[in-house]
């Protein structure tokens, strides 16, 4: 008879990271669910992680780069001799001063996560992509909050009450999705008599669901809310109370001048949303018991910074911050310091922003990792010398990814490469490892250990998660915390003292009483049991220097433009090149997929022809096809000012007669599966942002990911 345990870990399918639990038969995982005792939900792509655990794709030994960058041929070595050649090149560059220009481009899921640990002991940076979605809108909550918000899903949904108004702006809540038991929270609090307002472009699976779909212009949103703000003060709607008690002293009144003219009917000109639909909807969030905003974890339309503002604002003024169905703001369960701890480099001393010839429209830059997309312009400045890359694949998601592909492969004048060391971390080959000199076989999710802390995650209640194997690893698979255990023990040893990530894991976790193994015993899962709301009033005010919420941001006054409150007008790239390229380029997610490499690229559940997302083809309104003499199944070249991809047509309702859309993150050329998948990667269209810094919410480090584009049949 054969021997069958569910064994509790955590899913990494996506970034969302939702409990699971595995079914194990003798050794060999068999099915995943979600963790009954975390809400127990699993989406599509974390019941096929068995497909990518078992593909014949899964890389199994450490390779060392033959030939040019690109060529995709390597050589089979020892982990000693990689770790021997990792090690050799960080020594050198801390001996010469430079340890500043090594980063790694990893996900930082866990802010307990031994990469960020070495990082910081050693003086280098983390890197993610984050700027695709994130992180100016966290930098809006931090200036005018003082503090990291809940993202992920921000507005904890499974409280919203009766009545509460659930706003996603931007956000596919269902398909990019970050939680897999966000639908049903959504889906349950509208039976409760919520309201859900999907604020899009496209015509959204969360838009069949919901009570209306505004079909805003892209970047249009700052408008959208501004006006609502507008009109809510001169309506006298706004939560007096707490504006009175919780709002810095003057940061009011400025409002109040600063949107006097900036009235629903001119917000409605540049957004296009009709003035009733501003003005009403604005009336029902000031009256509703609640109302909350998702537009994290959305691919931005531009003006990430100013929309993220406004959204802040809007919040402020009807009381919806740290309420039921409003904005919560984390609860910190405080994990034991494992000491010395390490402080971390200076970003705005050291950071690639500071040291480039781009440096002074940088000034106002105060985010806490260096930007996924300024990689290219980094290697080109000089202020990036040793990338090291681990659940990521920058060579593929990134904006102008041929601008990325062509500075890892750029030399200096004796024929040596500008970027002296790429190292790939990975379980299956990706566009990224074709351009490495070192690609080392990765586990798997099912493979490690972690101790997730996140307590800004949707699921922040949680306190703290436990990732444990489950299967072993095939044939000298490590994980890459191992990898900068050692690289930490030899490089700076004071900081590594612990004998391995449990005992670090141990030290962390006996402040909550825990270890892994008790932690093991209770399910992997603890949780102080309670969420929290209005901590501000217990905790005397809230994390700015006044303890109140800024609303308007003064040193945001000048450089490198007037940001102390939210411009209205379009981002920048939509307005330009309009009779050229009219359409404007939206980039989407599908609950296929997720573009941070070859976990759902390459599997071949997600990728099915009936049952996954086979095709990433154009979506065009029917509208614009009969304009352009095109029809269902034509091949069109879609072009734009830096590049064009030919691709598929599929006709649609459901987006803007001024807009094309498709998924972001495809176009793998790597991997049996993903190369057999139809599809193209938007990123060929869109230009490299850091040739386009005019463009971009610089103080914010968001890179806009879409631009105009014309078709050509």
């Amino acid at each position: 008879m054969k021997k069958s345990e569910w064994i509790p870990t955590v899913c990494y399918q996506c970034k969302a990271e939702c409990s699971i639990i595995a079914r194990v038969e003798d050794g060999k995982l068999k099915e995943i669910r979600g963790n009954p005792k975390a809400r127990g939900k699993a989406c599509v792509k974390g019941m096929a992680g068995v497909s990518s655990e078992y593909s014949s794709d899964r890389l199994t030994y450490p390779m060392k780069r033959l030939g040019e960058r690109g060529e995709g041929k390597f050589e089979r070595i020892s982990w000693d001799e990689a770790i021997d050649i990792i090690f050799q090149k960080l020594k050198d560059l801390k001996d010469r001063g430079d340890a500043h220009k090594l980063t790694a481009n990893f996900f930082p899921h866990s802010i307990t996560d031994l990469k960020w640990r070495f990082l910081n002991a050693y003086g280098g940076f983390i890197n993610t992509a984050l700027p695709h979605c994130d992180s100016a809108k966290i930098l809006a909550f931090i200036k005018t909050m003082g503090g990291v918000p809940c993202h992920h899903i921000p507005p904890a949904w499974f409280t919203v009450p009766k009545g509460g108004i659930m706003i996603l702006a931007g956000r596919h809540a269902f398909g990019g999705l970050e939680d897999a038991a966000v639908p049903k929270d959504i889906l349950d609090a509208k039976a409760r008599g919520a309201k859900l307002v999907v604020i899009d472009p496209i015509f959204t699976p969360e838009a069949a669901k919901a009570d209306q779909w505004i079909p805003i212009k892209p970047s249009g949103d700052t408008a959208f809310f501004v006006g609502m703000i507008q009109h809510i003060i001169a309506k006298d709607l706004y939560d007096k109370d707490f504006a009175e008690n919780w709002i810095r002293e003057g940061d009011f009144e400025k409002l109040r001048e600063y949107v006097a003219d900036k009235t629903p009917e001119k917000m409605s000109a540049i957004c296009d949303v009709p003035v009733e639909t501003i003005k009403q909807f604005a009336e029902e969030c000031a009256k509703a018991p609640s109302a909350g905003v998702d537009s994290f974890k959305g691919v931005m339309l531009g003006n990430a910074l100013d929309f993220s503002h406004a959204w802040c604002l809007f919040l402020a003024i009807t009381g919806n911050i740290d309420n039921p169905g409003g904005q919560p703001l984390p609860d910190l369960v405080s994990l034991s310091p494992v000491e010395p701890e390490p402080a971390g480099p200076d970003l705005h001393e050291l950071g690639w922003h500071r040291t480039g010839p781009d440096k002074d429209k940088f000034e106002k830059y105060s985010f806490i990792m260096e930007p996924t997309w300024y990689e290219a312009q980094a290697i080109k400045n000089g202020g990036l010398k040793v990338l090291i890359t681990a659940e990521s694949n920058p060579a593929l998601t990134e904006m102008g990814q041929v601008s990325w592909q062509e500075a890892v492969c750029e030399k200096d004048e004796s024929g040596e490469y500008n970027l002296e060391l790429l190292v790939s971390f990975e379980i299956m080959m990706s566009e990224t490892a074709k351009f490495a000199d070192l690609v080392l076989p990765d586990k798997s999710y099912f493979e490690r250990w972690e101790l997730l802390y996140m307590p800004w995650w949707y699921n922040f209640g949680h306190g703290v998660v436990l990732r444990q194997p489950v299967v072993e690893p095939p044939g000298e698979c490590r994980h890459s915390n191992e990898i900068f255990i050692e690289l930490g023990k030899r490089l700076v040893p004071e900081y590594f003292q612990f004998e391995d990530d449990l005992a670090y894991y141990d030290i962390q976790l006996a402040g909550l009483g825990l270890s892994v193994k008790k932690l093991q015993e209770i399910g992997g899962l603890w949780s102080p049991g309670t969420m929290g709301f209005r901590k501000y009033e217990k905790a005397g005010g809230f994390g700015t220097p006044s303890q109140k919420v800024h609303l308007y941001w003064e040193d945001l006054e000048e450089s490198p433009w007037n940001q102390a409150f939210p411009r209205v007008e379009l981002a920048p790239e939509y307005r330009v090149n309009v009779d050229q390229y009219p359409f404007i380029l939206i980039s989407y997610r599908t609950i296929y997929h997720s573009g941070s490499g070859q976990w759902t690229h390459n599997n071949p559940q997600l990728r099915d022809k009936v049952s996954g997302f086979y095709e990433n083809p154009l979506m065009v309104n029917p509208a614009t096809a009969t304009d352009l003499g095109i029809s269902q199944g034509d091949t069109v070249t879609v072009e734009s000012p830096c590049g064009s991809v030919q691709v598929m047509v599929t006709l649609s309702e459901g987006i803007r007669p001024d807009c094309v859309g498709l998924g972001h993150g495809f176009g793998s050329t790597v991997g049996r599966v993903a190369t057999t998948g139809q599809g193209v990667s938007n990123n060929y269209l869109i230009p490299d942002a850091g040739s386009t810094l005019d463009w971009q919410d610089l103080i914010g480090g968001e890179s806009h990911v879409s631009t105009r584009v014309r078709i050509m049949k």
